[in-house]
């Protein structure tokens, strides 16, 4: 057994009465009923996974992003930053399809997810990766679609927590983090690596048109992402930066963005990936005010601090990404992710036992704030 996830040289290296397995079960889509859902966070899998958002939370108060090239000594976060670099590359080889008739999604997307799945496998085999961390990790970056759904052609808060699964597990198995720097390079994961992809994902919605999946619309807090707000909203704890400043400080490159819009690649004044997130809003809405087409985060930015706002996107995530079946159902979930017995794939059998069981409504979490 693995304490708390952590295993190095067959030692556990932290001790929290946590005991996830050492030879973890092959991932499976399981979180295809409402009950499997609510029973995922009861799981030791799922508790150490939140329970490490949570540090990292913690950690990177008052840090700033990592841009540019990787100099440090992690094999892993080498390979994340070659993998991601990479596929940002492989997109000038898949150029878009004539398509007139259709606003969103590119039917080229799907060719360039094809070049992916034949890609990722070999040089994951060419970076000397552990197989048994392979098992866990190619399903959760392709199974899972953690860059967008070829079919649907979209992207939304589902993929985007494959990839940070995809990262938990790589930290889980002792891949990822050194003996004496080890919380350092998890950090560096969120920091570093969470960015680039953001940089990746964006590419791939300005590109391919990607549609956003599961979107509440203008209500919802964002068309395609949510953990870039978590993790932004902890790196401005205690800060200079009012939730006010990073919407004005996102505001003022609209125009450079307009002018540049075939390039994700944010400012270097941006510091952190909240007001980075708002900077991605500039690329994709236009036409309205931003208190029209995002009025959650119109609201947010009214607030004094970001101590309010921190607690309720916390609050949010379990309520909203994890805790939403329609989310977290494609996802692939190994013994890391879950514990020692896996459930078997189930059918959608639209019941709402997890709403009966948080007490929620038919209309879904209401933010914190919005009262």
């Amino acid at each position: 057994m693995i304490s708390n996830g952590f295993e190095k040289n067959g030692e556990s290296s932290r001790s929290q009465g946590i005991y996830l397995p050492s030879d973890p079960a092959k991932p499976r889509p399981c979180l295809t009923n409402d009950s499997a859902v609510s029973q995922w966070h009861t799981t030791p899998g799922y508790q150490a996974f939140w329970g490490w958002i949570k540090r990292r939370c913690e950690r990177i108060k008052g840090k700033e992003i990592l841009r540019g090239q990787y100099h440090g000594d992690s094999q892993g976060i080498r390979v994340f930053m070659d993998m991601v670099e990479s596929m940002m590359r492989w997109v000038a080889e898949v150029p878009i399809q004539p398509q007139s008739s259709q606003r969103f999604g590119n039917l080229a997307f799907r060719t360039y997810v094809k070049l992916v799945e034949a890609r990722l496998p070999a040089l994951f085999n060419s970076s000397n990766i552990p197989d048994k961390l392979v098992a866990q990790l190619l399903p959760l970056l392709l199974n899972s679609y953690a860059f967008g759904h070829p079919v649907r052609i979209d992207y939304g808060t589902g993929h985007e927590l494959a990839f940070v699964l995809a990262l938990w597990v790589c930290v889980i198995s002792g891949w990822i983090g050194s003996e004496g720097a080890k919380e350092d390079e998890e950090d560096e994961l969120i920091l570093r690596v969470f960015t680039k992809y953001l940089d990746l994902t964006t590419l791939l919605q300005k590109t391919y048109r990607l549609e956003p999946a599961g979107s509440h619309g203008v209500w919802g807090l964002d068309d395609y992402c949510f953990l870039p707000y978590l993790f932004g909203s902890a790196q401005l704890l205690d800060g200079d930066l009012s939730p006010s400043e990073s919407h004005k400080l996102a505001s003022s490159f609209k125009s450079q963005s307009t002018n540049n819009s075939s390039s994700p690649t944010a400012p270097e004044e941006i510091k952190d990936l909240y007001t980075l997130s708002l900077y991605h809003l500039t690329l994709f809405k236009s036409g309205a005010a931003f208190s029209e087409h995002s009025p959650m985060l119109h609201s947010l930015s009214q607030m004094p601090n970001w101590v309010k706002i921190h607690s309720g996107l916390r609050k949010m995530f379990t309520g909203e990404v994890t805790g939403k079946r329609v989310v977290v159902q494609g996802l692939w979930i190994g013994g890391w992710l879950w514990g020692e017995v896996i459930p078997e794939a189930g059918r959608q059998d639209g019941t709402s036992q997890l709403k009966v069981g948080l007490g929620l409504g038919g209309e879904g979490t209401k933010a914190p704030w919005a009262r």
